[in-house]
């Protein structure tokens, strides 16, 4: 296993544990592929250099909030459904996603 397949791995069990998407590695490879290869960060630099890997180089296994909820998202995008709702969408005042049940 590469560490960018042990990467996907981790970010899979993550947005598993966190939305209960029960994605697969091919699919979280597929969304992370196809949001974030190309998105460049605030400074001009590669989003993905800048918040997926280590300063070494290396992918790390660990996703902010916000990564995790776009990964979430754009898996449930490529399934053919909507996004993760918010806690706004539900009634309450945060942004942050939630849990499909």
């Amino acid at each position: 296993m590469t560490i960018f397949e042990k990467a996907l791995k981790a970010w899979a069990d993550d947005i598993n544990e966190w939305y209960d998407l029960d994605a697969t590695v091919d699919e979280v490879r597929a969304a992370f592929d196809a949001h974030f290869n190309d998105k460049v960060a605030y400074d001009g630099t590669s989003y993905v250099a800048m918040f997926f890997k280590s300063r070494d180089g290396t992918w790390t296994e660990w996703l902010d909030t916000a990564d995790r909820e776009e990964l979430a998202d754009q898996v449930e995008l490529l399934r053919g459904n909507s996004r993760l709702p918010t806690y706004g969408d539900l009634g309450g005042t945060l942004l942050n996603k939630v849990r499909v049940t």
